[in-house]
């Protein structure tokens, strides 16, 4: 029987990219052996299975431009369908697997993949290298470090950050022109056996079709996402010269492109969030000459996506309400025509139907408008359970992961994180947006149906008299729907629910979970995008 060639496997997971890549550092360390760079389509990662088609398009950008990046360098991606066990079974039949290096995945839904690989590799004498890259820090030290339980609140997670001090600095970037590569299709034996692509395959072929109005606009990979990383570090450093910080929530544009925020390539790992972070902290300590020095302040949005890794880490049931033991149980409705509205984006109010037809056309919408979308469906309006919502997220956004995209349902909803039941706060979809885009340009442009509406009825075109509404060539109730619910009553109904919870809680005797409150009121306000002057009720 022949020799087996020693090969040392890097799994593409989440960090899609060369730069900053500890994993693709230890696999190449010893350039004696041949490295095998794989991407297995499980059905699960880096998505999930509910995953619609801008969302997988995205991911398959980004796997194309890792396989023309080691193209160049003489090798390829090889990509694989398959249970990731049977995959490296089927492997390790034809090659010694030296040495499997990825990238933690954190979050507790994968802990059972990652075990199963794990035993396997240990069973078989294949060394595991497993390093953080998707986040700052590794969760599980910070779990450790509050004394096995995740901080609770975000002053109480910085807190504890700060005791470990400050993440790693990005891994200098790997010479890969001494480094021979593996492809699977040169064995075919194993062709017989394991489902190899030849290219990137396309959303149909994995299942997934492109639904009608779905617009693909924005492009994943690398070297697409580093032409915008270095733009966005110059608009930093240009708002922190003008005495400012956070440019991107200084001036929201609801109408921004998502490149621009970094968020979809930071999911993916086609930007490092450590050279995101560092290149952040570095322009500010370089335009204030380290007086103060830079702080979590300017980089609050990485920090509370550490948070919400953290607080799921441990946690399988954090994306549910039942079985969540950090999250409240709130009796919601179960009215299964009002949820379709939403989903639709018929719920007649302009701005919400601005941002579901967004993100289902494009996959990406303006935290704002995801306050929005969230408040709406949840305790500001229909009184639905944020289940459903985290589900739409999950499909559609691009930039959806399971930690942030819970963990934010479940702030809004008042589940979890905000004040428990908490009703100081219920945003007017009928006012909302006209604080970022008074015009209504946002509007305008996903709903059609309204563009020739003056501005000062764009919002809540239902109050318009009928001759502007025949000007406007949309008459409300025909052209485009009423309100399905009138907010102000719906928001004093939802309150008065709220308060008689808090009340039955109050008389349980139960005390109330530390972790589900803010760390003060400014922190409420910072998180819904909302002016300091504004009044809590």
């Amino acid at each position: 029987m022949p020799t087996k060639e020693i090969v040392n496997i890097i799994w593409f997971r989440n960090g899609l990219r060369l730069h900053d890549n500890e994993s693709l550092l230890k696999a190449t360390k010893d350039t004696s052996q041949k490295l095998l760079p794989l991407f297995i389509f499980d059905g699960e990662t880096p998505t999930t299975k509910h995953c619609k088609y801008n969302k997988m398009a995205f991911l398959l950008e980004c796997l194309e431009d890792l396989d023309t990046q080691f193209w160049h360098l003489g090798g390829k991606l090889n990509l694989v369908e398959g249970d990731p066990v049977e995959v490296l079974r089927k492997i390790s039949k034809y090659f010694s697997i030296n040495k499997l290096c990825f990238d933690q995945d954190c979050e507790s839904i994968w802990h059972a993949r990652d075990d199963a690989v794990k035993n396997f590799c240990r069973t078989h004498g294949i060394t595991v290298e497993e390093s953080i890259g998707a986040t700052l820090w590794d969760p599980l030290e910070i779990i450790e470090a509050n004394g096995g339980s995740p901080p609770l609140t975000y002053s109480q997670f910085c807190q504890v950050t700060d005791g470990i001090g400050q993440p790693r600095r990005p891994v200098a970037d790997v010479q890969l022109t001494d480094v021979q590569f593996v492809e699977l299709e040169s064995c075919e034996n194993l062709l017989s056996e394991l489902t190899v692509f030849p290219n990137i395959p396309t959303p149909q072929m994995l299942g997934i079709e492109k639904e009608n109005g779905v617009d693909k606009i924005y492009r994943g990979g690398e070297r697409e996402a580093l032409k915008y990383f270095y733009r966005r570090i110059k608009h930093e450093r240009e708002s922190f010269l003008e005495g400012a910080f956070l440019p991107n929530r200084l001036e929201p544009d609801i109408l921004v492109n998502p490149p621009k925020s970094l968020s979809p390539d930071i999911k993916f790992g086609c930007i490092s969030v450590k050279k995101f972070y560092w290149a952040v902290m570095d322009a500010w300590n370089e335009v204030n000459d380290d007086h103060p020095p830079g702080s979590y302040t300017i980089v609050s949005q990485l920090i509370w996506r550490e948070f919400f890794y953290a607080m799921s880490a441990n946690n399988p049931f954090y994306g549910e309400m039942a079985r969540n033991p950090i999250c409240i149980d709130i009796p919601w409705y179960e009215n299964e025509d009002d949820l379709n509205l939403f989903l639709d984006g018929k719920t007649g109010y302009p701005f919400i139907d601005a941002g579901i037809r967004q993100l289902k056309k494009e996959g990406w919408v303006h935290h704002i408008i995801r306050n929005a979308l969230s408040m709406f469906l949840t305790r500001g309006d229909l009184w639905l359970n944020w289940e459903h919502g985290l589900n739409m997220f999950l499909k559609y956004l691009i930039d959806a992961d399971w930690s942030v995209c819970a963990g934010n349902w479940m702030w809004v909803s008042s589940s979890a994180f905000e004040k428990s039941l908490n009703a100081s706060v219920s945003l007017d979809p009928g006012v909302y947006g006209s604080h970022v885009d008074p015009e209504g340009e946002y509007i305008r442009k996903y709903v059609p149906e309204l563009m020739k509406f003056p501005a000062k009825y764009i919002y809540e075109p239902w109050k318009a008299s009928a001759a502007i509404q025949e000007k406007a060539d949309c008459v409300i109730g025909k052209d485009y729907p009423m309100p399905m619910v009138v907010h102000q009553e719906a928001s004093v109904r939802n309150r008065k629910m709220m308060e008689e919870l808090q009340e039955i809680h109050r008389n349980s005797g139960l005390e109330e979970p530390s972790h589900i409150k803010p760390s003060d009121e400014l922190e409420i306000k910072n998180f819904f995008g909302l002016p300091v002057n504004f009044k809590m009720l």
